[in-house]
Order: structure tokens, then C-alpha cells, then sequence
């Protein structure tokens, strides 16, 4: 299966050996703090989004930065052990308790509501991540006419 036009293609081996790599530097147990972790994921991600960048691949970066910061985000709820922690943060944010109390090392639960909320894609961005979507992707938008 191959992603994008006739002319510019993402091979799905390459978005799956991308993925693999993400995975095994954002193991949940492994331990470290969250900014680690984004410094040892930016060139990765930075190498991936800038190869691909001539493809037609704004779809398919937007999806990948989604399943990034889900990875991110189930770190992160690791790390903060316990739903005290995750209340916490959403009362800084000036959410009004109560708040439903969610497993903090389930895979599922960094899709919640809670952890979206708690951290936003803007927090990630702060936390010094690099951004996906932000890149311009597509033949025109690296050749000579783009002004």
C-alpha cells in the first residue's frame, strides 16, 4: 500500500520501520522525564517529516503527529502515577473538579478527555516537541516558485 500521488509516495514500509522507531524511544516504562524523551524523539521525527516533506504527505504528517503525542501523553500519565496528579494539573488549568479518576498506565486513557485537556498539543509545543504539522509538504512548497 503506498500513500500520496503518483508522483510523490510515502511507502508504507517506510511509515511502519518510522514507527517502530518512535515506539522504542517511547517505551512508558522507561523511565525517564518527558523532555528526555523529546530531545531523543525530535531528530527522528525532524529526519522523517524533512525527507518526506516533497511528498504530498500533509494528511498523513497531521496523523502521525496525532499518534506522537498519544504516545507522549501515555508517558506522561505513567510518570504522574496516580489521578491526584492529572486533578491537579486540570485545577491549574481552572477546570472545576469533579473529575473522573482513569487508570494512569492504560494505553486507552491517553485518549481521554482529561489527558487532552491537561495536555494540550500547544503544552507539547512548550515541552520543546517539534511539529509535524507546521512543515510545508508538497513539490510547490520546496521548488523555486514558492515565494
Amino acid at each position: 500500500m503506498e500513500i500520496g500521488s503518483n508522483w510523490t509516495r510515502i511507502q508504507a514500509t517506510k511509515l511502519k520501520g518510522f514507527k517502530q522507531r518512535v515506539k522504542r524511544l517511547t517505551k512508558r516504562n522507561s523511565g525517564m522525564n518527558l523532555i528526555e524523551v523529546i530531545k531523543r524523539l525530535n531528530p527522528v521525527v525532524r529526519g522523517f517529516v524533512n525527507y518526506f516533506s516533497i511528498a504530498n504527505s500533509k494528511r498523513v504528517l497531521n496523523l502521525l503527529a496525532r499518534w506522537v503525542r498519544r504516545r507522549l501523553r501515555a508517558i506522561q500519565l505513567r510518570l504522574w502515577k496516580n489521578p491526584a496528579r492529572l486533578h491537579k494539573r486540570l485545577k491549574q488549568l481552572g477546570k472545576k473538579p469533579p473529575f473522573k479518576f482513569i487508570k494512569m498506565n492504560s494505553w486507552r486513557n491517553s485518549l481521554s478527555p482529561l489527558s487532552n485537556v491537561a495536555m494540550p498539543n500547544q503544552w507539547f509545543e512548550e515541552q520543546g516537541l517539534y511539529s509535524m504539522e507546521k512543515v510545508s509538504t508538497g513539490w510547490l512548497a520546496h521548488s523555486a516558485f514558492r515565494k
